[in-house]
């Protein structure tokens, strides 16, 4: 896979920092914005990587890529925990359905919600909320989160050989 890497302009940085608002203190935001952002360019995806922080930009969607340097930035968004029978396809990119969760915090339609598997608690996929929490527990069916990144797809070694 040929990513292409480059430094932002500062508007553009600018631009891309509205967006990592919802994940980074703003004091911080600015400060890792002056120090510079650059961005990954493949063909289905962008890494936007901002001091340690490491972001995937897929179908017009932000959020933090799965791995160590993000740990704290996944542990202060909304999770759903899903079982063991869900885990393995989860984390071969498939989306979230309601009958494999098991736990879920409160959430919106539309937010960034990271996948865990319900065992070790351990990030298995970041998604968008297609749904609230709310709707979801009432349902017993249905999509609820749509996988974004998961474990062992492209990003994932791509951050981790980084």
């Amino acid at each position: 896979m040929l990513l292409r890497r480059r430094t932002l302009s500062s508007a553009e940085a600018e631009k891309i920092a509205d967006g990592l608002r919802v994940f980074l203190d703003a004091a911080l935001l600015r400060k890792l914005v002056k120090q510079g952002v650059d961005k990954l360019e493949g063909e289905k995806f962008s890494l936007i990587i901002i001091g340690p922080y490491v972001f995937i930009m897929r179908e017009n969607t932000l959020a933090p890529a799965l791995g160590k340097t993000n740990s704290e930035i996944l542990d202060r968004l909304p999770s759903v925990w899903v079982d063991r029978g869900a885990v393995a396809k989860v984390a071969s990119g498939a989306d979230v359905m309601r009958p494999g969760i098991t736990r879920m915090d409160d959430f919106k339609k539309g937010d960034v919600v990271v996948v865990r598997d319900e065992n070790h608690s351990q990030p298995i996929a970041v998604g968008l909320a297609l749904t609230s929490s709310g709707e979801a527990s009432g349902a017993l069916k249905g999509k609820v989160v749509k996988n974004i990144h998961h474990v062992d797809d492209a990003v994932w070694r791509t951050v981790k050989n980084m």
